[in-house]
C-alpha cells in the first residue's frame, strides 16, 4: 500500500505531480512481469511436484541456438498423479513507434515429426498453439501437459510421446507454412512427455483432472436367464400295475372242465 502514494507524488519536469497516464506508463511494463511471476508462484505452491517452464518466443532467445539442445524439454518427470508440467509461451512485445523491421511476429503450430524436421507444414489446417500478432500488447499462452483436455478437441499430451512446436512465420508473411523463422533461426521446440512405467492404471477407473482419486465406473450385474425344466411334448401314462391272479377253485365233480376265474380291479 505504501508504493502507490509514493508514485503518485512523483514530480514532473515542471515540478507538478505526475499524471495518471505517467503512472500507467511506469507501472504497465512491470505489472506484466509481476503477473507472470505471480502466476508462477501460485502454480508452484499448488502443484508441488510439477514444473512451470517459461519460454520467450523470440529469435534472440539462446534456447534456439543450434549449438545446444535447450529446445528439447523433458516433461512430467517424476510427477505425482494428476500433477502436470506447464509452459508459459511469452510473445515479443515492443513500445509503440518501434520500426516495423525490428518487430517480431509469430504463429506457433503443433506439428508432426516430419514437419518439425523439414520446417514445412503440410497439414492444410495445422493446430495453432500461440498467435503473437499484436506486438504492442503483453501476450502469453499457457500450455498444460496432461493426457486429457477439459475442452472437446483440445490438445492432449500422452505419456511416452513427443510433441513438436515450430514457427514458420517470416517478416513478409506471418502465416507462412514453410521455412521462415524455423529454418532461419531454428525457432522450434520438442517436448518429450515422460512415460510412468512404475504405475498401473486401476481397473474400471477413469482419471479426472479435478479429483484426487479416480472415479469408479459402474458395472451392471450380470443378468441370469431362467430356463424352465424340460417338459415332454406328449404325456405318458404311468406304467400299468400288475395285480395277482386269483387261484382257481378246487375241482368239482359237476364240471369236468371248470372255467378259469380272474379278478380285475377298476
Amino acid at each position: 500500500m505504501g508504493l502507490l502514494p509514493s508514485v503518485g507524488r512523483r514530480k514532473g519536469p515542471n515540478g507538478a505531480c505526475a499524471s495518471v497516464r505517467d503512472v500507467t506508463t511506469v507501472l504497465l511494463p512491470h505489472a506484466f512481469c509481476v503477473l507472470v511471476a505471480l502466476q508462477t508462484l501460485i502454480m508452484s505452491t499448488q502443484i508441488v511436484s510439477s514444473e512451470m517452464i517459461t519460454v520467450f518466443w523470440n529469435k534472440t532467445n539462446p534456447i534456439f541456438r543450434i549449438d545446444n539442445t535447450d529446445h528439447i524439454v523433458d516433461i512430467n518427470v517424476g510427477n505425482k498423479n494428476y500433477d502436470y508440467d506447464q509452459a508459459n509461451i511469452i510473445c515479443p512485445v515492443y513500445e509503440p513507434g518501434t520500426p516495423a523491421e525490428d518487430v517480431e511476429k509469430y504463429i506457433i503450430y503443433n506439428v508432426s515429426k516430419e514437419e518439425y524436421d523439414t520446417c514445412r507444414i503440410s497439414n492444410p489446417h495445422p493446430r495453432i498453439i500461440a498467435n503473437c500478432d499484436k506486438p504492442n500488447k503483453h501476450l502469453f499462452y499457457t500450455v498444460t501437459f496432461r493426457p486429457f483436455s477439459p475442452q472437446p478437441g483440445g490438445l492432449e499430451f500422452h505419456p511416452g510421446h513427443d510433441y513438436y512446436f515450430i514457427s514458420t512465420s517470416s517478416k513478409k508473411d506471418i502465416q507462412a507454412h514453410h521455412s521462415g523463422s524455423c529454418a532461419d533461426f531454428n525457432m522450434k521446440m520438442m517436448f518429450k512427455v515422460c512415460c510412468k512405467t512404475n504405475q498401473t492404471q486401476p481397473i474400471n477407473t477413469i482419471p479426472y483432472p479435478d479429483r484426487q482419486t479416480p472415479a469408479i465406473v459402474y458395472t451392471p450385474p450380470t443378468t441370469v436367464t431362467y430356463t424352465p425344466p424340460h417338459t415332454p411334448s406328449r404325456a405318458t401314462s404311468p406304467p400299468a400295475k400288475e395285480y395277482p391272479t386269483a387261484k382257481p377253485p378246487k375241482k368239482s365233480s359237476k364240471f369236468s372242465n371248470p372255467p378259469s376265474i380272474y379278478l380285475e380291479l377298476f
